[in-house]
């Protein structure tokens, strides 16, 4: 019995010293892409770039060059970018929803799709934390979001 115990004892220390070492090896690592923080935010104004030109239309861009506090897990300081553009009426919201849907679901991006009264709204989040928001009607299409928290 005694030997039953001492090996048990064991195994519950091995499984809870590899827990916590996971654990800590996971939240010490702050988990950033492999490319430089000004090739980042290139990647996410192309995200927006491609967005726009699948919508259609005339875009005013009002992206602000000034990065913004966000915390990173184990609260690490970080800086991520934010991005609205305003466009013209989608001459067919429902369609250039679905385009944008598709596409950025082939490109990994896990997608959500709303609709609240003539108003479609995707939002996706890519695979590095960033958020975009298209927002299409008869009237107008807004694109929205924010790049991934980079540390400081």
């Amino acid at each position: 019995m005694g030997r039953r115990r001492g090996v048990l004892a064991a195994a519950i220390a091995a499984g809870l010293g590899g827990a916590v070492a996971l654990t800590l090896a996971g939240c010490a690592v702050v988990p950033v892409t492999g490319v430089t923080d000004s090739e980042a935010r290139d990647r996410f104004a192309a995200l927006l770039d491609d967005t726009q030109r699948m919508v259609g239309g005339d875009w005013q861009v009002h992206d602000d060059p000034t990065p913004r506090e966000c915390v990173i897990p184990l609260w690490v300081s970080g800086e991520q970018y934010p991005a609205l553009r305003i466009g013209d009426a989608s001459a067919a919201p429902a369609a250039a929803a679905e385009r944008v849907s598709r596409a950025w679901t082939a490109e990994g991006i896990r997608v959500t799709r709303t609709e609240v009264g003539d108003v479609i709204e995707v939002s996706g989040e890519t695979a590095d934390g960033e958020l975009i928001v298209l927002r299409v009607s008869a009237s107008a299409s807004t694109l929205l979001g924010e790049s991934e928290c980079r540390p400081l």
